[in-house]
Parts: C-alpha cells; structure tokens; sequence
C-alpha cells in the first residue's frame, strides 16, 4: 500500500501517531480526552422517537424568505431587507417575523441543492433522501426509492392498533414505498380537523352497527376464510396478500388509542387556538396527538409555495 505524504515527507500515519500536536497542543488524544470529560452531547447518540415532517410543496425564493443576502446591493436582493434574528448572525426576510423570533429552535440548512432544475426531482430527492438517476418531470408522481416515512414504518414498526406512517390530507409526490411494498404506504388522512364534523375515514365503526355486531363479522369472515383456504391450499390464492390490509382496517376501527388520537375536540380551547384555528393548525394539532399515541411519522402536506409571477405581491 503506498503512503501518500506532505512536503516534508511526512504521511498522514505520523500525523496521527503524533497526535497533531502543533494543531491542538496537546494532541487528538488529549482533545478527546478532553470532550469525553467535559460531557460532550455529541458523543452521546440519542434515537429519534418520532419525526413530524411538515413538507410545503413548491419553489420559494431564496432570497426573499430565508437566505437574503444583507450585503447585496437592491437589485440583487430584492425589495425585502434582511432582519436579526433571535441567533445572533443569522438573518431572514422581512416578512418573516415570528420566524426570526424563533430561529434559536430552528436548524436552517441553505446547502442543499440538486442538479435537476424542476419540482419533482427535488421533491424526490428530499422525500426519499436519494437524488433520481434519470431526469423526472416537474409535475410527474413518481419514486424510484421509498419514501422517508415508509423506511420509518418498516424500520420502527406501528404502534397498536395505529399505522406506524401517516400523511395529511394527502400524499406528496415520492412519499410512497415504491419496492417496500403497500404495507409501507401512508395512511392518508384527508379530512378537515377544523371542521366540527371532522371523522377520519374507514376508522370508524358505522352507528347503525354495534360494536359486538362488527365484531362478530370480523369472527364470521375469519372461518369463511380459514374454510376457503382448506379448499384452496393447493392453489395460490390472491386473497390472502389483503388479510394483512383488512386486519390492519379491523385493529383501527377497534383500537381505543386510535379513536383517542384522532379526537381532537378532547383538547382545550386555548390549545387549539394556539395551533390556529384552520385546517393546517389543526393537522398540526392532530400529527402531535399521533406521536403521542406512538406514531414514528407523520407528514403534512400543505401546497402552493411557488412564486413565478408578482413575487413581492405574493409574499
């Protein structure tokens, strides 16, 4: 193996082994020694319970939301000034006040890019976190990897009676789980939380049939399967890739931490008031009662942010 050097002919073996002492003082060693006493909570690795992903569809600019560039002459920034933020160093757009006022829990990231100039190549790099090997129009639905929240159901599983991936109020371009197969697809969720009558579809057991009624016909249809499986177990039968499905309808419509998650007329005027009160605020409000109830992910879906014509208008 050959050892690449510097100029002075030393390799990067000798730089270890010495522990780079002229860059640290007292070398690596002692650096990390160092970290490890004084705590250092990047040593510590601490496991995500959940993740809330809030995806808001489109193109924003830049430069008038959150990466203004407060050196930049007009004409180049544009008509919005810059403003402080609650980090020191970190500057955001005018319009953008209550964001500004929470920047210190905020993790902004103006380095992420593509190399494909349309929505739906950057909608899939970010919902599946691999960039596409050929070009996907602006508008196609399309995946070639499976999305964030089905490598999460898979890999985290569901909570009882709950699916482990939801989506609201639909699902996004890319937020399928393409060769994970359609137990890892999301639970769309796409009714109004905010409006009085809100009822998530198919989770809920009809009025007109009681709880003992639908319980026995989930018994009845058990035997009518077991007998038709007898009949058929030389046969391949495609009915039995949907059991899993109807059993997961089944523990939903059963489920007490289910229906408990999914009524949000449970909680307290004032906290619904602080979510506000619309339709986005109250999904919000619900993908929070969801990780409480152990959903692993969530995502809300919310589009139009993309700007082509009257741009400060817009904004």
């Amino acid at each position: 193996m050959a050892l690449w050097t510097n100029c002075n002919g030393m390799t990067r073996r000798d730089a270890l082994q010495l522990g780079l002492g002229t860059l640290f003082g007292g070398g690596l060693a002692t650096a990390f020694r160092a970290r490890a006493l004084a705590g250092d909570p990047l040593k510590t690795k601490t496991a995500a319970k959940a993740c809330i992903l809030i995806w808001m569809d489109g193109g924003p600019t830049h430069y008038e939301t959150f990466d203004p560039k407060p050196g930049a002459p007009k004409e180049i920034r544009g008509e919005f000034n810059p403003i402080a933020t609650k980090v020191p160093g970190i500057f955001v757009s005018e319009q953008m006040k209550k964001i500004a006022a929470s920047m210190d829990k905020i993790a902004l990231i103006r380095s992420i890019r593509h190399d494909q100039g349309n929505h739906g190549a950057g909608n899939h790099y970010m919902m599946t976190g691999a960039p596409p090997r050929i070009p996907v129009g602006c508008g196609a639905f399309v995946s070639f990897h499976p999305s964030l929240g089905s490598v999460t159901s898979l890999e985290k599983g569901a909570p009882a009676g709950l699916p482990a991936y939801f989506s609201m109020p639909s699902m996004s371009r890319s937020g399928g789980p393409n060769f994970l197969g359609a137990q890892y697809a999301p639970f769309v969720v796409d009714g109004d939380p905010n409006n009085k009558n809100f009822r998530v579809r198919d989770v809920t057991i009809p009025p007109e049939l009681a709880a003992d009624r639908f319980t026995d016909r989930c018994d009845l249809r058990k035997e009518v399967d077991h007998f038709q499986r007898l009949l058929d177990k030389n046969i391949a039968d495609p009915a039995l890739g949907l059991d899993e499905h109807y059993l997961q309808a089944s523990n939903l419509m059963q489920s007490a931490s289910a229906q408990a998650a999914f009524n949000i007329a449970k909680e307290p005027d004032k906290v619904r008031d602080a979510y506000g009160r619309n339709a986005f605020g109250q999904r919000a409000l619900l993908a929070r009662r969801l990780v409480e109830a152990g959903v692993p992910f969530i995502t809300l879906y919310d589009g139009g942010w993309d700007h082509h014509t009257k741009l400060f208008d817009a904004l």
